[in-house]
């Protein structure tokens, strides 16, 4: 569901390891495959549910993929018309009615949190229950009209979901940029609070914060590293510090009991303090990711983010004080932004002297305030669902067209990665050879991906 290098490197399937762990409590024997990041094929896929005999096929889709994604459902057909092909992801349960509309061998969708209905959709079709009191489940009748099960209510416990089921997932496969060490992503918690317009967070886990225990977080990050040998981790969530308590009891719980591990995650400009921080360099934090977004109080606000410059240029401020790396997350685009906006940005950027950046383009994903409004003021310029991606512009605004914004975005990225200074610092913290040859095949694949973008 997601091309390799989109990100700088590819996402080890936390969903559905998760989904495995939870069917694989059910009773139920599970097998999982990453088609992007392993480069399967299509008939690949389809001897390997032939093989395994499966009697349920579980999708993980996107926007970006959903086309495709789609295909699965004939290719399972064509092995046995009695498999059970059910899909889930952000896409699917904002446009639910589309996605049925697009493909007539689509018969199931898992609404949002996907671990329980996939469960409870695993145990009806395997002993003959309702599929009609699977909460969560919108899927396809017989006369081929759609039926909305009762939703599903968001999983208060986080606790009690079973550690990712990692042993069915090639992790030698998914490595970080530039030091090439493999690693694996957990998550402190569910659920984002923040109102931004360009985020489809609450469709899938909802706007209220559900948060894993620390003893949880510390004790799953211990036992990967005892069973697997992977030391290096992603917290995977909207903002892995919005809460203070549960981040700082986690950085002090791996000091303790996970001495050395190392970790990066994303957070609020406005939800850090240097005390925090150093906690959780001591804890083994080496970057934080923050949202920049946009140079200039006018986008910001356009965006609803509600944060400050200030707080943006203090939040980083602090976060190199006390040695953490930073990550700025850039969007260019937005409605209503224009060219000297982005151009401020530009200054904002050189500004924070930020170690990393990734530049978006503003994408207007389903399920977003945002999706409804480019729609509605017809600045989308397409409806090819593929090119929903954040390295291509999509938007076009009388202030700022399409190719306006992907000229500027490629200014902004090889400007801060080619310059001298920047690349002899990231050349400082590559320690063998085998590294070299892997940033150098890194930084092309990069570049074409997200430079190269049309």
């Amino acid at each position: 569901m997601q091309k390799k290098y989109e990100w700088g490197t590819g996402w080890v399937p936390l969903s559905l390891a998760t989904i495995a762990a939870v069917l694989r409590v059910a009773g139920f024997d599970v097998g999982l495959m990453d088609c992007s990041n392993d480069g399967v094929s299509v008939e690949q896929l389809k001897s390997e549910i032939k093989e395994r005999g499966a009697g349920i096929v579980i999708v993980n889709t996107s926007t970006t993929s959903i086309v495709s994604d789609l295909q699965i459902a004939e290719v399972a057909r064509e092995v046995d018309e009695n498999i059970k092909v059910v899909f889930f992801g952000v896409h699917p349960s904002a446009l639910a009615e589309e996605v049925f509309g697009e493909n007539g061998n689509v018969k199931f969708i898992v609404r949002g949190e996907p671990e329980y209905t996939l469960r409870d959709f695993a145990l009806a079709v395997r002993d003959g229950g309702a599929l009609g009191e699977v909460k969560g489940l919108v899927w396809r009748g017989d006369d081929g009209g759609i039926v909305y099960n009762e939703e599903r209510g968001f999983i208060e416990d986080l606790d009690e979901l079973p550690y990712p089921a990692w042993d069915l997932v090639n992790i030698e496969g998914y490595r970080l940029p530039i030091t090439n060490r493999p690693f694996l992503l957990v998550s402190p918690g569910r659920g984002c609070p923040y109102p931004c317009k360009f985020c489809a967070a609450s469709v899938y886990y909802g706007a209220k914060p559900r948060l894993k225990s620390w003893e949880k977080v510390v004790a799953e990050i211990k036992h990967v590293r005892e069973t697997y040998g992977i030391n290096d981790f992603l917290f995977w969530s909207e903002s892995s510090v919005h809460n203070r308590g549960q981040i700082y009891d986690i950085a002090e719980g791996l000091w303790r009991e996970v001495p050395g591990v190392k970790w990066a995650c994303s957070g609020r400009v406005d939800a850090v303090d240097e005390e925090l921080l150093r906690t959780m360099k001591t804890g083994g934090c080496w970057m934080i990711s923050y949202g920049v977004e946009a140079g200039t109080q006018r986008v910001l606000d356009l965006m609803k983010k509600n944060v400050k410059i200030e707080d943006i240029e203090e939040a980083v401020r602090i976060t190199k004080k006390v040695g953490i790396e930073v990550t700025g997350h850039i969007i260019l685009g937005y409605p209503g932004e224009r060219r000297e906006d982005v151009l401020e940005t530009i200054k904002l950027v050189k500004r924070l002297d930020l170690d990393y950046i990734q530049v978006y383009c503003c994408v207007p994903f389903p399920g977003t305030e945002l999706y409804e409004e480019a729609k509605g003021a017809g600045q989308l310029v397409t409806s090819d669902w593929s090119r929903f991606e954040q390295n291509s512009s999509i938007i076009s605004t009388e202030s700022l067209s399409a190719d306006e914004v992907m000229e500027l975005r490629g200014e902004i990225i090889r400007k801060f990665y080619l310059n001298p200074l920047k690349i002899f610092k990231t050349l400082l913290k590559i320690r063998s050879f085998r590294e070299v040859l892997f940033f150098v095949t890194f930084a092309r694949k990069y570049f074409a991906s997200w430079v190269g973008g049309k």
